[in-house]
């Protein structure tokens, strides 16, 4: 009678080895494509938030700096952190001042427009004010609390009014 010859039953050691070796293999690529995404996503709302920030800032100072007739800015000083705009506004034959104001508090902007205070942009890092003639430059530095691996920094200028009202 003939013997029949064993059948392996189970797995050896070198098998299972090369199997948790591929295992582990494509584990890490896949938690290395997770982190790439994860990084990627926030870089990519950080760069979002930084321009939609400078942006608003930049829209209401050069609202308010396009009717601004004078500023408490000294002519070719150094930069500051504040800023005060004035204006008359003429309706008919009534003349209306006002004031309007914007300052750093640790990273938030604010805007006193005639006493009423709002927050206009977040994260702002740095801000500075200059004036040459009737000519505004503002500089704005944006920095996120939660991602502090990108700071924009952006420059405008804007024209102030004529203060004969013309």
């Amino acid at each position: 009678m003939m013997n029949k010859p064993d059948r392996q039953k189970g797995m050896t050691l070198l098998e299972l080895l090369v199997a948790l070796a591929i295992t582990g293999m494509i584990m890490s690529g896949i938690a290395a494509l997770i982190f790439q995404e994860y990084r990627g996503t926030n870089v990519a709302k950080t760069s979002v938030t930084v321009a939609h920030e400078i942006r608003n800032a930049a829209r209401w100072i050069s609202q308010d700096g396009m009717m601004a007739e004078s500023t408490d800015l000294a002519e070719g000083a150094d930069p500051v952190n504040h800023l005060t705009l004035t204006w008359i506004e003429r309706h008919d034959f009534t003349d209306l001042p006002h004031s309007c104001s914007y300052y750093l508090e640790g990273t938030q902007l604010y805007r006193d427009y005639d006493g009423t205070v709002t927050t206009v942009a977040q994260d702002i890092s740095k801000i500075e004010f200059t004036q040459t003639d009737s000519l505004l430059t503002v500089s704005i530095g944006c920095t996120p609390q939660w991602w502090r691996a990108s700071t924009d920094q952006k420059t405008y200028r804007i024209c102030l009014r004529a203060a004969d009202g013309g």
